[in-house]
């Protein structure tokens, strides 16, 4: 699962500075919030069940909710994008008005790029929407007026993708099918049950499988051994409790499938460069 808004919050807008060599750990999916990247330099590729895009320095990506995707990295530059995730509720309005075709449009082809003249507006207006949401402050949903303002320059800024945006083809690679089925199970079955004590006999005897064609299946298609995304896929839950309620580390740990809070803190730290506690500190 992909790190949700957190509570309480229907849009978020942040510039992200990553390493050249940054890769999500593993398969995500946002289950409350619509994503557009705007890739300010480096290269990556964006891996999802139905296709693969290359995405270059001045393009943008969307992903819809319910969308599996991972990404990794192309080139040796610096990781440097501007990331806005927004709940269908906040954009309702939007859709009242010119119809649900736009934001259909803006998701069902996650690549763009512009012209450059285009590209500079847009990416001008991705910043100044940056500006005026780190001006009003995290909790401009409790105002009319600055939720209006941040409602009205992000609606512009949909438009201005919309109508300027070249749906890049020769970047984007629709795989002749979906990642498998048996995969995209074992997935489900992993979110279904990481509180619980999952072996990969379990999952490879539901997938069908004996666990070595298992395995070596599940590493081929996610990129990594079924241990490790286990793990990634518990820690990203600790991540969403940490955001969402007040209960311990060590109360979370064990929610989350881990057997010693111990292990889980120093997997945390090794996966996130920080803590579980400095993580719960450092979100606004």
């Amino acid at each position: 699962m992909a790190l949700p808004l957190p509570k309480g919050k229907e849009f978020s807008i942040t510039k992200r500075h990553l390493p050249s060599d940054y890769e999500m750990p593993s398969m995500e999916v946002a289950s409350d919030h619509y994503e557009i990247g705007f890739l300010i330099e480096g290269d990556r590729r964006i891996i999802t069940p139905t296709g693969t895009y290359s995405v270059h320095s001045g393009y943008i990506s969307s992903l819809a909710p319910f969308i599996y995707h991972r990404t990794i990295s192309l080139s040796t530059k610096e990781y440097i994008s501007i990331l806005m995730k927004f709940t269908p509720d906040f954009v309702k309005p939007f859709n009242d008005i010119l119809g649900p075709q736009i934001i259909d449009s803006l998701f069902t082809n996650p690549l763009r790029t512009f012209s450059e003249k285009d590209r500079e507006k847009i990416f001008d207006l991705a910043n100044e929407l940056l500006c005026d949401y780190d001006d009003i402050g995290e909790y401009f949903e409790d105002n009319t007026y600055n939720r209006f303002k941040i409602q009205n320059k992000l609606f512009r800024l949909l438009m201005e993708i919309y109508e300027k945006g070249i749906i890049d083809e020769k970047n984007s690679s629709v795989h002749n099918a979906p990642l498998s089925e048996s995969i995209l199970e074992a997935i489900y079955y992993i979110e279904k049950n990481y509180k619980n004590d999952i072996k990969i006999e379990d999952v490879a005897e539901i997938s069908g499988y004996s666990v070595s064609y298992f395995s070596r299946l599940f590493n081929s298609q996610i990129g990594i051994p079924f241990s490790e995304y286990l793990c990634v896929t518990r820690l990203k839950h600790v991540q969403h409790m940490l955001l969402k309620t007040d209960k311990s580390v060590m109360d979370i740990a064990l929610e989350c499938g881990f057997s010693y809070p111990g292990n889980m803190t120093s997997s945390f730290k090794s996966k996130f460069g920080m803590t579980p506690l400095q993580f719960r500190k450092n979100q606004p």
